[in-house]
């Protein structure tokens, strides 16, 4: 289904940490030793700054010439995800791992000089908009991402709540690129929801990002408790579109359906060595019978893989859906001077059975892939979109029903365009289920969940 869920958890948050690997925020106490051939290239350094500020033909600021040169040294290792966070990021980084901060929605990656979408986050503008996965960003507010330093885009893509900010997408399937116009928000996110699937006796949690720290792990725990005691004789979770979060968090949900001293995951540093295994722990809350599916897609990555491999590898989970994003590295988050950070991978993550998470993601024991729009249907939306026709369609339907449905089939009609109708009926409810945290899932409407709960003895 084309169509974004749009939420920009500060863009630049999201930008390139897909937060999962933003586990480790290190005090230095000194910096190692420069050798003889670096402080060369230091002095010529200095010597080009120089140069800069008296020569070239138009000033220059030179904070803006010294970050440059920090960010081009980050760049040249090849690493989407080691970067350097300005002092009014570093601040905005602590909040949002509180669960509040403004901005757009959506989890990106910087590489080959425009940015990679992750994962919109639900219910954002990003979500809302109908980003996808793999989208590629490749002009802010009519600039072209090349053009800019990473430094220069996010602060684009930064700004006071209710202000409106243009992009152009390239995505793999459409020909042209096209616009997006977003008007940012401040999000604050539920991390986690849940119902309970009477007729199928399952129990459902949704859980949106690894964040919110102990909170979130605790809601979970008392989320499972509630749906058994409903009557859940089987249990999804689900972690499409879960672009990640925090290692510890999940670490504790992955412990709460292991049984005691069993590898959750493992780190490796430089030259594969091991740096650490971690295992699930004795404790009195664990919940070991219940059949448990994973539900994954392009959009799960870092801790959704972390989870769904552990739960996998330890055969305590059925993987169902499409084959995850694949970030699986340790990024430390290192204190600089006058309040500056800098994130920089120096480990990757292992499942149980010592396979690297990282470029690959998991992929599921049952593959099933989602309803989706054929290339004439995605055309057909985007003329819709185009010619500003879906949202006062919209607007003049409160709820998804028979009658929604209908009117939209009419609407295709007077404009001479054909989509199927299991295509109208995911692409409304979708549409119309934004903005809902809680929105039942609909088994007639979401085939991986529907399988999900049929594979489940």
């Amino acid at each position: 289904m084309n169509k974004i869920k749009f939420s920009e958890r500060y863009l630049w948050l999201g930008a390139t940490l897909s937060l999962l690997g933003i586990v480790f925020i290190l005090s230095i106490e000194k910096v190692k030793a420069i050798s003889t051939d670096g402080e060369k290239y230091l002095q010529m350094l200095h010597e080009v700054v120089s140069y800069i500020e008296n020569d070239f033909v138009e000033p220059q600021e030179e904070k803006k010439i010294y970050i440059g040169a920090i960010q081009g040294a980050l760049q040249s290792l090849g690493d989407p995800y080691s970067r350097f966070i300005d002092v009014e990021e570093a601040k905005e980084l602590e909040n949002e791992t509180k669960g509040s901060f403004g901005g757009i929605g959506v989890e990106l990656n910087y590489q080959e000089n425009s940015f990679v979408i992750i994962s919109p986050i639900e219910g954002t503008p990003a979500w809302k908009a109908g980003l996808l996965p793999q989208d590629k960003i490749i002009e802010i507010n009519g600039k072209k991402v090349k053009s800019l330093s990473q430094a220069e885009a996010y602060s684009m893509m930064r700004g006071d709540v209710g202000t409106s900010l243009s992009m152009k997408i390239e995505r793999k399937g459409i020909k042209d690129p096209f616009n997006v116009n977003l008007v940012r928000e401040l999000i604050k996110i539920r991390f986690l929801r849940s119902f309970y699937l009477q007729e199928k006796e399952t129990g459902y949690i949704k859980l949106v990002q690894f964040m919110g720290k102990e909170e979130t792990a605790k809601e979970l725990a008392l989320a499972v408790k509630n749906l058994r005691e409903s009557g859940a004789k089987k249990l999804i979770i689900d972690l499409r579109m879960n672009p990640g979060g925090l290692l510890d968090l999940a670490i504790e949900i992955a412990d709460l359906f292991l049984a005691p001293n069993l590898e959750i995951v493992s780190v490796k540093g430089r030259g594969g060595e091991l740096i650490k295994s971690f295992k699930s722990q004795v404790r009195e809350q664990k919940y070991l019978d219940i059949p448990i599916a994973i539900l994954v897609n392009g959009g799960s990555a870092s801790a959704s893989e972390i989870l769904a491999g552990a739960l996998k590898d330890n055969k305590r989970a059925l993987i169902v859906g499409t084959q995850s994003f694949g970030k699986g590295s340790v990024q430390s988050i290192i204190p600089l001077s006058f309040g500056a950070k800098v994130a920089i991978t120096i480990q990757k993550y292992y499942t149980p059975s010592g396979v690297s998470i990282h470029g690959k993601g998991i992929t599921p024991d049952h593959i099933v892939n989602p309803v989706a729009a054929s290339e004439d249907e995605k055309f057909a939306l985007e003329k819709l979109f185009k010619k500003n026709l879906i949202r006062p369609f919209l607007e003049s339907h409160a709820e998804y029903n028979d009658v929604a449905v209908n009117d939209f089939k009419d609407l295709l009609k007077k404009e001479n365009l054909k989509i199927s109708e299991s295509v109208i009926k995911i692409f409304l409810f979708n549409e119309m289920r934004v903005g809902s945290s809680q929105t039942k899932p609909r088994l007639d409407l979401d085939v991986q969940l529907s399988e999900a709960i049929d594979l489940l003895k």
